[in-house]
């Protein structure tokens, strides 16, 4: 029986895979679905955080009827934990000692080695029988017994937030990927799913050249406006709400691409509206006009800490460069006063301040604010040549933070007061944005 009634939380999701809202990319699936039924194909899904890569990569496992296993790297860890932890999800374990009395008999799926899953150990045993089985997760492990053992499970390995891996360990990943690879003929699923940042998949060919033919790297792009709004559209139907198109417009222009900034500011537009569940009515509830004021209220206050956070990141100085320090150029992006600027741009910009500003590697430092190690406050339009802020909220964090010298040390009051009029102006840039690409289309 088809489901009428949804919760809120079910709808609109800015922090879990999109299911009920989820919107299909056919570009992006038809590449994702061919990598995943290519026996021995490795995959790297990439692109900026928050554009979707988790809930398209979810939708499809789904659809295709792969199960995995999934592991979260986090910044420190070692190939050693990484591997661990993909042990401690397959519950593997070895008979360290048995007793097998007449008629009863012990193995697994992998037993000559003394090896098994866990829900392959349940053998024929006797009452009397003994067997005394250790978890292996502290055992050496090869990355031809990692391959079987996962590939015995039927399952594949995604690994999520890969670019958070040591560069050192990026290497053994990529042999390791190469030995999944080899083992797809005898398990056709087998295979490694890396989820990461927008330079990932050039790392994994870095890393290993023979790599190149036998990755298939998936771009998760920024949103397109018309999927964003049929975000929108779909949570409307759902909810049995009505959104006015003024209300609409605004939070596809904050999104800036991003589909987890639509689901967030949905939401706090539905809470704003005492919208909890799908509304029971013949004719759907209309959505007042003025509550979008309060949603992006709330969500420059749950959200300060990240904007304060990501400005630090991209700002930290780790060798001082004069007239080229990140909080220099980040400065000199903004004095042009648009939404996309080139190099030319910052170069003349840079100059104001120091005449004899060369600006040779300019381009390699704008490059770097584009990284997750500069936390992605800046974005690189391929098509324009230019760069542009990650979303409106950064952008006008910057011109707070930056004004006469000022750092992040001020009251969150004060803040969110700056910020209103920040992004009054920065919604009408964002807007006119909007307008061009619509009649480009």
């Amino acid at each position: 029986m088809k489901k009428k009634y949804f919760t809120l939380n079910e709808v609109f999701t800015p922090s879990q895979p999109a299911n009920y809202t989820f919107v299909e990319r056919y570009s992006v699936n038809t590449r994702l679905k061919r990598a995943l039924n290519t026996p021995g194909k490795q995959i790297i899904i990439y692109g900026y955080s928050g554009a979707g890569k988790t809930t398209v990569l979810t939708k499809k496992l789904k659809e295709e009827k792969f199960d995995c296993i999934t592991t979260r790297c986090m910044s420190g860890m070692t190939l050693a934990d990484i591997v661990k932890d993909a042990f401690a999800q397959l519950e593997i374990y070895y008979v360290a000692q048995k007793d097998v009395s007449k008629g009863g008999k012990i193995g697994g799926s992998i037993g000559a080695s003394y090896f098994g899953i866990k829900a392959s150990l349940s053998s024929e045993l006797n009452e009397n029988d003994k067997a005394i089985a250790k978890r292996a997760v502290e055992l050496p492990i090869t990355p031809q017994n990692l391959a079987k053992f996962i590939g015995e499970s039927s399952k594949c390995w995604v690994l999520e937030d890969y670019h958070k891996v040591r560069s050192e360990d990026k290497i053994l990943l990529a042999q390791i990927m190469k030995v999944f690879m080899d083992s797809s003929t005898e398990y056709p699923k087998l295979k490694i799913i890396a989820i990461g940042a927008v330079n990932t998949a050039r790392e994994v060919i870095q890393y290993d050249s023979e790599m190149k033919n036998r990755v298939s790297e998936i771009e998760v792009p920024l949103m397109e406006k018309g999927n964003l709004r049929e975000i929108l559209n779909v949570g409307e139907s759902l909810l049995n709400i009505k959104i006015p198109d003024s209300v609409a417009d605004k939070i596809i222009a904050y999104s800036s691409g991003l589909p987890a900034v639509t689901h967030q500011l949905a939401l706090l537009i539905c809470e704003a509206n005492s919208v909890d569940k799908t509304i029971r009515s013949t004719l759907p509830k209309k959505i007042d006009v003025k509550s979008f004021d309060i949603a992006l209220d709330e969500y420059l206050e749950e959200n300060s800490d990240t904007f304060k956070s990501v400005f630090e990141t991209a700002t930290k100085i780790i060798h001082k460069r004069k007239s080229e320090n990140p909080a220099d150029i980040l400065n000199a992006v903004l004095l042009s006063s648009k939404e996309n600027v080139t190099v030319f741009d910052v170069k003349e910009n840079l100059k104001i301040n120091d005449k004899s500003y060369k600006g040779n590697n300019l381009k390699k430092y704008l490059d770097e604010l584009t990284t997750s190690d500069r936390a992605e406050i800046l974005r690189f339009n391929k098509d324009y040549n230019s760069y542009y802020f990650s979303n409106p909220f950064i952008k006008a964090y910057c011109q707070c933070a930056l004004k006469t010298s000022v750092k992040t040390e001020f009251s969150k009051s004060k803040l969110l007061t700056e910020f209103r009029e920040t992004l009054s102006k920065e919604l009408e840039i964002a807007r006119q944005a909007f307008i061009k690409d619509f009649e480009s289309n």
